[in-house]
């Protein structure tokens, strides 16, 4: 008998006055297999949380940590990866650097800062390419979409790794000028 067949049935009995036939459905539960859904789960759970706790500085807030006030402007996000407190915060800040007089000395050290940063970049990217024995670039240049070439490159590295320490001078002096 189809399932159709049984609601016909059971409404036809319900008309009539009758108790209608009635169906017990019995699920077998496999205890082993739920156990091991539910700590795989909690494994996966557990990894998530370790992923975001290890994200978790790397993200902005909604609200500023000082003010309190919603961060969703495009400024905010900005100030926020900077200083860690919200565009109108960081206004406030200069604002009293700029009335208190020291606005152009704190200025003048996030220039030096940024100049810096960027010496020592510069630094570290030499230093690298001091290193390298030979030169190699691999390139995709085929149209098939995943071959690639290897280019290798013929270098006097007497004269590169000559060239590499009169770069690092120069910037040396840079920096210690700046400090």
């Amino acid at each position: 008998m189809s399932q159709r067949d049984r609601h016909l049935k059971a409404r036809q009995s319900i008309l009539r006055g009758e108790a209608p036939e009635k169906r017990i459905f019995v699920t077998k539960v496999d205890k082993e297999f739920q156990e091991k859904m539910k700590v795989e789960r909690e494994v996966e759970q557990k990894r998530i949380d370790e992923k975001l706790e290890a994200t978790k500085e790397a993200r902005m807030p909604w609200f500023c940590g000082e003010c309190k006030k919603i961060m969703k402007k495009h400024l905010d996000e900005k100030m926020w990866y900077l200083y860690n407190h919200c565009f109108e915060c960081q206004v406030e800040i200069e604002n009293k650097l700029r009335i208190s007089g020291k606005y152009d000395e704190w200025a003048q050290k996030k220039i030096i800062a940024n100049k810096l940063s960027w010496i020592r970049d510069q630094k570290q990217s030499i230093e690298e390419f001091k290193k390298q024995d030979k030169v190699e670039f691999w390139e995709q240049t085929r149209p098939d979409g995943y071959s690639v070439d290897k280019e290798k490159w013929t270098a006097n590295f007497d004269n590169v790794k000559k060239e590499a320490n009169e770069a690092l001078e120069y910037l040396q002096k840079i920096e210690d000028s700046l400090l």
